[in-house]
């Protein structure tokens, strides 16, 4: 039935990225314009984002030419973001916007679990690939454990050492959806081959999360990504068409533009 379904409405990794990018444009508007009445359907229909762009990593990941490759341009991506974000918000101050959007670095330590996990497998077979993985552990535990210090200069009063770290080095405590999302990546790939575990284990979490939620009280709309589920169902395992730059230099642009706006125009 699935593969009926794939192969006369099947989507390309080139839609499921349209599809994200519009959703994300949506989200982003929300988040500039909230205090100016932007509706929360607009962040609401956001939630899938992120998870498309993980599964799209995931597929990324197992078709790339070079992964180090692959992870210089999503640091790039993040650094290129971070230091916008920054300018901006120094040169045109909004006391309603706060930009941390880090996508990339999400991405960036997203497709290094991938790369850790392979890793691990077979440490005694392939040992070059087990070394590649305790470094990649040591980054994540010691970059965020800095961060962490980080964090009690900047309760002294200190900040500019907080600031120069969560522009130049991804880590836990300063990328979207935290290690959340890092779970979502590793779930994407380790079950590339048996989608409907992967797709059935994501349902569960957006269900735990919607549970959460409501057993303790408090308003969380990320569950709201379960309905990402179809759209990656009906992925074909296709490219499509090829477009390896376009997401790198939208990301920061559509940000920066959305910001301005609604710093020049809208905070009076």
């Amino acid at each position: 039935m699935l593969a009926k379904l794939q192969e006369r409405y099947g989507l390309t990794s080139f839609t499921l990225k349209v599809i994200g990018i519009i959703l994300m444009v949506s989200d982003h508007i929300h988040q500039m314009f909230a205090y100016v009445g932007a509706p929360e359907w607009m962040t609401m229909v956001g939630r899938v984002v992120a998870p498309i762009f993980l599964f799209l990593a995931a597929e990324g990941f197992h078709y790339t030419h070079s992964r180090i490759g692959y992870m210089r341009n999503l640091l790039i991506g993040f650094w290129i973001t971070s230091v916008m974000e920054v300018i901006l918000q120094t040169q045109l101050p909004n006391e309603h916007v706060v930009l941390m959007n880090a996508i990339f670095g999400t991405l960036f330590l997203g497709v290094m679990v991938m790369w850790i996990w392979d890793g691990l497998k077979h440490p005694i077979a392939n040992k070059k690939a087990f070394a590649w993985s305790m470094l990649g552990i040591i980054y994540l535990i010691g970059s965020t454990a800095l961060m962490a210090v980080m964090l009690s200069f900047a309760a002294t009063g200190n900040v500019l050492p907080m600031r120069i770290y969560m522009v130049a080095v991804p880590n836990l405590m300063n990328i979207e959806g935290g290690v959340v999302f890092l779970l979502l990546a590793l779930i994407f790939h380790i079950f590339r081959e048996k989608r409907a575990v992967a797709l059935l284990l994501y349902s569960a979490f957006s269900l735990w999360m919607l549970f959460q939620s409501a057993q303790h009280g408090y308003s969380d709309i990320q569950w709201l990504m379960i309905f990402a589920v179809p759209l990656l169902a009906l992925y074909n395992g296709k490219q499509g068409r090829k477009d390896k730059w376009f997401f790198y230099i939208f990301y920061p642009s559509h940000l920066a533009v959305l910001y301005i706006i609604s710093t020049v125009f809208f905070n009076k």
